[in-house]
C-alpha cells in the first residue's frame, strides 16, 4: 500500500517563479533520488498565499524517509513549512 508524505508551507509575499525554479531544480530531483519515490504533486492556493506538496512513496517507511528528507535538507531560500503529515493512500486513479 502507497503512502503519502504531505507538507503545508507559506508562500505569502514569495515569487512564484522563483518557487517554481526551486521546486524544478532543487527539490523535485531530491525526491526523485529517494527510495520508493512513485509521484508528486504540488498545489498553490488561488491567493497564493498557501502551498501543499503529497509526495506518494511505496511504503509507509520510505514515506517518512521522504518527509524527513524534505524537512531537514531543505535549501534556506525554500518557503516555510507550517505542518506535515503522512497519510495512507487509499485509492488512486
Amino acid at each position: 500500500m502507497p503512502f503519502a508524505a504531505v507538507t503545508y508551507v507559506r508562500l505569502e509575499g514569495r515569487d512564484r517563479a522563483e518557487g517554481e525554479k526551486l521546486l524544478r531544480e532543487a527539490l523535485i530531483p531530491m525526491l526523485k533520488a529517494q527510495p520508493g519515490f512513485r509521484a508528486a504533486r504540488f498545489l498553490r492556493s488561488q491567493d497564493g498565499n498557501t502551498g501543499v506538496g503529497a509526495v506518494t512513496f511505496d511504503t509507509e517507511g520510505n514515506a517518512k524517509a521522504g518527509l524527513d528528507a524534505m524537512t531537514t535538507n531543505r535549501p534556506p531560500e525554500a518557503p516555510p513549512i507550517e505542518s506535515t503529515a503522512i497519510y495512507e493512500v487509499i485509492v488512486e486513479a
